[in-house]
């Protein structure tokens, strides 16, 4: 596992730091474990759920757009404008919940059921409020320098980073979130003030925050050997830093390829739309890539497909994102174009890869043994494969195989 990645992307294909481990999680086989040692073992104090792409309070960044325009407005007007707004943004929240439920989403009743399992120590929580969920650099960016703020806030208060843990259990592109702020908490000088200066003013008062704290904190920042990481179902975008964090797992629904002699045998390159496959040209192939997909055939589809060149540009901060882009995509073998056809070819290159592996820490590739049913139809297909990793009956079956790998890494 490298240190001082500096911000660094990931390359594709990747060269993971260890072999993946194949497995099948059934969800009824941990039912009555006793997860209390999460704390007593491991010495997790907290443990913080944090959900992905499109499931926050502005996946659109119309919000911000609303803010943007209310601060035009005379100072009366503003005072009465954002209230307004805020709750706008919270209704967002409420109702993304309630349609999603715990499908690619971490639902209060998840939250509880962790509660249950883990018994009174450690504490879990969502993250409130939460983050917009913008898919794009910057709002992974401020996702990273939120959480930042939140384990210095930590420190500042007592804790003590020696003998206790902090969990960031992160669902889909939360992971990427996690990846900067694994860069951040190495703290190495240069990068992190490039970083800074690549997102210009994007950041707001948390990144002025954060910049700030790390100026005044030693490399690596305290609070890093503290930091647990489990990431369910995240793309391999940025590079991790393993100076910022102490354990690192990622698990990714992975059903293996049919009388293939390697279970880990990543799945079939995605191809549909680009040249050469798509409906006018290959109308066969292409249609049976698309009833793979629905299908979810070879696991997590979004995992495979949400890889650098799929972002969607902001409505504000536009060319702050575009620095930012630059900036956290250096290590890919070409940068992404701007423009939507260059844009197209080069992320197809990139989806020929066929990579599924994070470079660093441990890739558990799961092939969840379920007929259940969600709102979304079959579980196992959900949201493309994306859906099941946040439903509460696995949560116990999960639990056990993360803190199994944590224990056997030497977390």
């Amino acid at each position: 596992m490298p240190r001082q990645n500096g911000f660094r992307h990931q390359s594709y294909p990747t060269q993971p730091a260890c072999d993946p481990i194949v497995l099948t999680l059934d969800g009824d086989a941990v039912q009555s474990l006793d997860f209390g040692h999460l704390h007593t073992q491991f010495g997790v104090r907290r443990v913080l759920l944090v959900h992905g792409t499109f499931a926050g309070d502005d996946p659109f960044g119309i919000h911000a757009m609303m803010r943007a325009g209310a601060e035009t407005l005379p100072a009366l007007a503003q005072r009465a404008v954002h209230p307004l707004i805020d709750r706008l943004a919270g209704q967002t929240k409420r109702l993304t919940d309630a349609i999603t439920a715990d499908v690619a989403n971490f639902s209060d009743g998840y939250r509880k059921r962790f509660q249950t399992l883990a018994g009174d120590d450690p504490e879990i929580s969502r993250l409130e409020p939460t983050w917009s969920s913008e898919n794009n650099h910057v709002a992974r960016a401020g996702l990273a320098v939120r959480l930042l703020n939140e384990l210095s806030g930590l420190h500042a208060d007592g804790f003590d980073p020696e003998h206790e843990r902090v969990l960031l259990w992160g669902h889909s592109h939360a992971g990427n979130g996690f990846a900067i702020l694994s860069n951040l908490l190495a703290n190495d000088r240069q990068s992190v003030e490039a970083f800074f200066d690549a997102a210009g003013d994007s950041l707001g008062s948390a990144g002025e925050a954060a910049r700030e704290n790390l100026a005044a904190t030693p490399t690596p920042h305290p609070m890093a050997k503290a930091v647990f990481v489990v990431t369910f179902g995240t793309p391999v975008r940025y590079g991790w830093d393993t100076d910022g964090l102490r354990s690192l797992v990622h698990v990714t629904h992975h059903r293996p390829i049919k009388d293939h002699d390697d279970p880990a045998a990543i799945i079939p390159a995605v191809t549909f739309g680009c040249e050469g496959n798509s409906l006018g040209d290959n109308f066969t192939a292409a249609t049976t890539g698309v009833v793979d997909v629905l299908a979810a055939k070879h696991g997590d589809w979004v995992q495979a497909f949400a890889i650098a060149g799929t972002d969607i540009a902001p409505p504000l901060n536009r060319q702050d994102n575009a620095r930012l882009g630059t900036f956290l995509e250096r290590g890919l073998a070409e940068p992404t174009p701007q423009r939507l056809k260059e844009k197209l070819k080069v992320t197809c290159t990139r989806w020929q890869t066929r990579t599924r592996l994070h470079s660093d820490g441990r890739n558990l590739l799961v092939n969840y043994d379920s007929s259940q049913l969600t709102r979304f139809g079959p579980a196992r297909q959900a949201v493309l494969g994306h859906g099941i990793y946040t439903l509460k009956d696995w949560l116990p079956s999960q639990l056990s195989l993360v803190l199994k790998w944590m224990e056997h890494d030497g977390a």
